[in-house]
């Protein structure tokens, strides 16, 4: 008898019992991703299988998850069920299962019905409505004001602690039941409780980012989140394949939220940074460049503007900077824009520059390392992020005085 170690997701598991096939899998997937409806609701209206079919493969693929039923007998089992038309439990009863008792889960009913967020009935009415309208089980709970919009975020971040390991679900429904008594976060909550130590380091959630940036709102965000539970997926794909965004908007999201982790970016200046390459369809280097101004003023005092970096660099001469700033008028923040248009530097070099003006003025660099960093940059055609991590120039926090900071090295 061979097991699966990896959980087995919904699509593939009906391709293997045989219910639907690749291609329809595919254009439910196409329409699940336009309409944001769960894929399985999708292939009921498309006539490819039957509600009880979903229901069957959905709780089948729940104990596979599990690790209570091991792939083979789960889609024995399925077999027999679409075969004879007999319910789940008498199928897997017919393989001699037996579900482990003691053995608990932590799906998103359990949390709120463990927590007293939510009542037997109203649980039980919202599965109903779920499993009709395909809407997420969470989603209808908050439309029938059964609980709010802040619970099934503190709930469903809960979930995705238990899912990890982080916490147990005992501690999640202590976690839950303090917070609702008290309105505190469900991190607050845990952290108080002693079940969760939260990360060491700033962090911003991938969800945040984007509700912050404005691309993403917050029931939209808790309905993806919920379906991602639900699919096994990560909120990233799930905002991809629901429309939301494209595969490069979250894959440039992902390297701004490392920014952010590693302390070379506020959250505040990556909601902005993704909100211009979604809006703009620009780099993340153009994007990140518009976010500075022309002259900063360091953590010591000393000012530096952007023809300062640029010339100490060797970008560019005392004589075009002067030319430049005749052209623009003496107005010193067009300097870098009419040297771009000049051809006196390229695109690649005004982003870099400005870039590097940024980590002057946030302290993670001086300008001797500037200079370094930005002619490694420049001769080896990476961005100026990237020349930094070549040179093994990274901090592990934004805090100046942590004793575990590890900062830039001399230059």
């Amino acid at each position: 008898m061979q097991s699966d170690s990896k959980p087995i997701l919904l699509g593939e598991l009906l391709i293997r019992v045989g219910i639907v096939q690749p291609q329809q899998l595919i254009d439910a997937m196409h329409v699940a991703g336009e309409t944001g409806l769960p894929i399985g609701r999708v292939l009921i209206m498309s006539g490819f299988m039957s509600h009880e079919q979903l229901q069957a493969a959905v709780q089948t693929q729940s104990l596979v998850k599990d690790k209570l039923l091991e792939v083979d007998i789960a889609i024995q089992a399925l077999q027999k069920v679409c075969q004879e038309q007999i319910p789940l439990d008498q199928a897997l009863a017919a393989f001699g299962w037996v579900k482990r008792k003691g053995y608990q889960t932590a799906k998103l009913g359990e949390l709120l019905r463990g927590s007293d967020l939510v009542t037997d009935t109203q649980l039980d009415e919202a599965l109903r409505t779920s499993h009709e309208t395909g809407l997420p089980l969470g989603r209808v709970l908050v439309l029938t004001q059964a609980i709010s919009d802040e619970l099934l975020s503190a709930a469903l971040t809960a979930q995705v602690l238990v899912r990890d390991g982080k916490i147990t679900k005992e501690h999640a429904i202590l976690g839950l039941k303090s917070a609702k008594r008290r309105r505190v976060t469900i991190e607050v909550s845990l952290t108080e409780h002693g079940f969760y130590r939260p990360p060491g380091r700033q962090s911003v959630k991938l969800g945040e980012l984007f509700v912050l940036s404005g691309l993403v709102s917050e029931p939209d965000l808790m309905n993806a989140l919920e379906l991602g539970l639900m699919r096994e997926m990560p909120i990233g794909q799930v905002l991809v394949e629901s429309g939301y965004m494209t595969r490069v908007i979250l894959d440039s999201a992902l390297k701004l939220q490392e920014m952010v982790a590693n302390g070379t970016l506020s959250a505040v200046d990556a909601a902005q940074t993704i909100r211009s390459v979604a809006t703009k369809n620009c780099s993340i280097a153009q994007a990140l460049a518009e976010l500075n101004p022309e002259k900063v003023e360091t953590p010591t005092g000393e000012t530096i503007r952007l023809s300062d970096v640029l010339k100490a660099a060797g970008v560019v001469t005392e004589e075009e900077l002067k030319k430049a700033s005749e052209m623009s008028s003496q107005n010193s923040a067009l300097v870098g824009k009419m040297l771009l248009v000049t051809g006196m530097i390229d695109e690649a070099t005004l982003h870099a520059s400005l870039r590097c003006q940024f980590l002057l003025k946030e302290g993670f660099l001086n300008l001797e390392q500037a200079i370094v960093a930005l002619s490694h940059c420049r001769l080896n055609q990476v961005s100026f992020d990237d020349a930094l991590q070549e040179l093994g120039w990274t901090v592990a926090t934004r805090m100046p005085h942590t004793p575990d900071q590890q900062s830039f090295p001399e230059a």
